[in-house]
């Protein structure tokens, strides 16, 4: 769509996403190794990683500000959010989102909003995403995802200058 609607296309990644969770439920955990006094316990006011909740609570956070920004899920997927208004599109996976629309300013405005919230890294416009590397092409009008190359050189970091995992 994007492609067909010559848009920006931007993609940010959240960094410790999971940290922004907020838990439905009372958690604890034991006292870190070396405590003098090991029966304590903690009660966690944020997630974790690694904890089950801690996915649910980052999204649950990251939809209630959309949310708060107009922004409403689309029917045909619940991790694709659209802001009526001003035809803006967010896409989600985990700490991945890629933001598209046909307003350029529109988009940056919404990349600054979610840095103001949460500490993010501008990646720009979107090259990999999700293993796949995308090729635009603005006189063909599309987008091609091609797989990651993963010659010698992408391994050496001189070919993929993508985000890391």
């Amino acid at each position: 769509m994007a492609a067909q609607m010559d848009w920006e296309i931007e993609q940010m990644d959240v960094k410790t996403a999971f940290l922004y969770g907020t838990l439905d439920e009372d958690v604890y955990v034991e006292m870190p190794t070396g405590y003098s006094e090991e029966d304590l316990v903690c009660k966690l006011n944020t997630a974790l990683y690694g904890l089950k909740q801690a996915p649910r609570g980052w999204f649950r956070t990251l939809t209630e500000f959309l949310v708060s920004l107009g922004y409403h899920v689309i029917p045909e997927d619940p991790s694709v959010y659209r802001n009526p208004e001003i035809s803006i599109f967010v896409a989600i996976y985990v700490d991945d989102l890629v933001i598209f629309g046909a307003n350029k300013t529109a988009v940056q405005e919404l990349n600054d909003q979610l840095s103001k919230r949460f500490k993010m890294t501008d990646l720009g416009p979107v090259a990999y995403y999700l293993g796949l590397k995308v090729v635009r092409d603005r006189f063909k009008s599309h987008h091609s995802p091609q797989p990651k190359d993963v010659s010698a050189k992408d391994s050496e970091g001189s070919k993929y200058d993508g985000p890391s995992r």
